[in-house]
């Protein structure tokens, strides 16, 4: 005779709730970052090797330049038409490269084992020279 085990669930009703709100909340932040980034603001590169930035490219549409990062001969990075990338890189698994262009502010891609940087930031349009937030 065998006994009625009952049945046991891998996630309670509860748990899936949470997950889900928690999905949600995650999601929203990610879309509503997406959304408030203009497409069309100035955006720029900074290099960094050896965790000093090296170098500053602005991203503008139409220039397609390939340039060594200086420090770095063994890395080499491609401009073209407002966006960046690892072109060649001497490591060994090429990540780096795999990673694709970089074009909006936030992004970012590095090559650990030649210790090079991509981060991709908004410029700011600071014309009057001062501070941006005041505190009285």
């Amino acid at each position: 005779m065998q006994m009625d085990q009952p049945r046991r669930h891998f996630f309670a009703k509860k748990d899936l709730i949470i997950i889900a709100a928690v999905l949600l909340v995650a999601a929203a932040g990610f879309l509503v970052k997406y959304l408030l980034t203009d497409p069309n603001s100035a955006v720029e590169a900074k290099i960094y090797y050896n965790a000093q930035m090296v170098k500053t490219v602005m991203l503008s549409p139409g220039l397609n330049e390939k340039f060594s990062v200086p420090g770095q001969p063994n890395v080499t990075l491609l401009v073209s038409n407002g966006k960046i990338r690892f072109y060649t890189s001497t490591c060994k698994d090429k990540i780096c490269i795999k990673a694709g262009f970089l074009s909006r502010p936030g992004e970012s891609a590095a090559c650990l084992p030649n210790k090079v940087a991509i981060k991709i930031e908004a410029v700011r349009n600071n014309e009057s020279g001062g501070a941006d937030t005041y505190i009285s």
